[in-house]
């Protein structure tokens, strides 16, 4: 028997082509049952022969699994996301899943819309980077309806599991590397308000200042939007006010460190020399691009992994606990702090500091 023109083959049609049992060519599919081997044959021929398709959403309404989970960043431009996201997806395809991105641009409303979109889609668990904002509409999202993990942003309070960087430790490292240079005006340049990661690192900048007794100065202090151009923007208003002007910045990411070479090169100010610069994220080309970036490295692909192990972890037990894990970041010592203009490596061994080709990990 062969299926009728125009439409898709069925599982009654495998069975006719076949000459089997729906429940046989159902046993073979789904491997839930013993079936000879001649049999199993049999109905896999038939199916490659007639181009046979499980129905995806007739079999998760019937399993309640999908089998896909998503994962929604705040920013695709950020390439901060790029290993998080292969992380995320590593995971996802080990324990035989597939992943649905999405994007909200750290837009809060895109952000509901995409959680809607998802439920909607039945994926079976959800990886969130969440948008500045508030979010109580989380409330009544129990992880017994959509398990759920926060990433780089803590959703903790909500009760839901989350996983960040200690950022407060990363960007302590960072400002106290630049006050052993003998830096006494740091300027710091943040990024979008309301998130974790900007609170985080502000808090840790202003401890490692007061634990040497540098008074915090607010005019040091400049918000950006994140990106390129927030950088650019606010690096040229610290260097060129006319209050205490910084010798040394300190850039929450990857990309406001971009925004600050614009800058420095647009006021003709050279980098170490002039102006210190420590950053957020070890991307690819902070170790080409001159000077060399010191930054804060972040351990991108291991959060992403660490999320999606937690998740399937939570999909397995929906009513354990929440937890918040937070990974270390290492200080990378390069050229644009100016350490090895001051210093000698021998000397930066003294204060505690690996040469420029090593890392350091963060106090816990």
């Amino acid at each position: 028997m062969v299926h009728s023109i125009g439409r898709p083959p069925t599982i009654k049609d495998v069975a006719a082509h076949a000459g089997v049992s729906v429940a046989t060519v159902s046993a073979v599919l789904n491997a839930n049952k013993y079936v000879s081997p001649e049999l199993a044959q049999r109905v896999h021929a038939s199916v490659e022969a007639l181009g046979y398709e499980r129905n995806s959403l007739a079999q998760s309404l019937k399993t309640q699994t999908s089998h896909t989970i998503g994962l929604i960043i705040s920013d695709i431009m950020n390439p901060f996301f790029t290993h998080v996201v292969r992380g995320v997806e590593d995971v996802a395809n080990q324990h035989g899943y597939a992943l649905i991105l999405g994007n909200t641009d750290e837009d809060p409303e895109k952000e509901k819309n995409y959680i809607r979109l998802l439920e909607s889609k039945r994926v079976d668990g959800l990886i969130l980077a969440a948008a500045a904002g508030d979010h109580t509409y989380l409330r009544p999202l129990p992880q017994q309806r959509l398990p759920l993990v926060s990433l780089d942003r803590s959703l903790f309070e909500w009760g839901i599991d989350s996983i960040l960087i200690d950022n407060m430790a990363g960007a302590r490292k960072a400002v106290e590397h630049l006050i052993q240079l003998g830096h006494q005006h740091i300027g710091i340049i943040t990024g979008i308000a309301g998130i974790t990661t900007t609170q985080e690192r502000l808090a840790g900048y202003k401890l490692a200042l007061a634990s040497h007794n540098i008074p915090i100065e607010p005019t040091l202090i400049a918000s950006a939007n994140s990106r390129i151009e927030g950088g650019a923007y606010a690096a040229r208003q610290l260097l060129t006010q006319a209050a205490v002007r910084p010798t040394a910045l300190f850039a929450m990411n990857g990309l406001l460190a971009i925004g600050v070479l614009h800058t420095l090169k647009e006021l003709e100010l050279r980098c170490p020399e002039d102006i210190a610069l420590v950053s957020f994220d070890d991307f690819a080309w902070s170790s080409v691009l001159r000077p060399y970036l010191t930054v804060v490295s972040q351990p991108t692909y291991e959060m992403g992994q660490k999320a999606a192990q937690i998740l399937f972890e939570r999909l397995e037990k929906r009513n354990a606990s929440p937890q918040e894990v937070r990974l270390q970041a290492n200080l990378i010592i390069r050229e644009s702090c100016g350490a090895l203009l001051h210093s000698s490596a021998s000397s930066l061994h003294d204060v505690g500091i690996e040469p420029a080709s090593l890392s350091i990990r963060s106090a816990e």
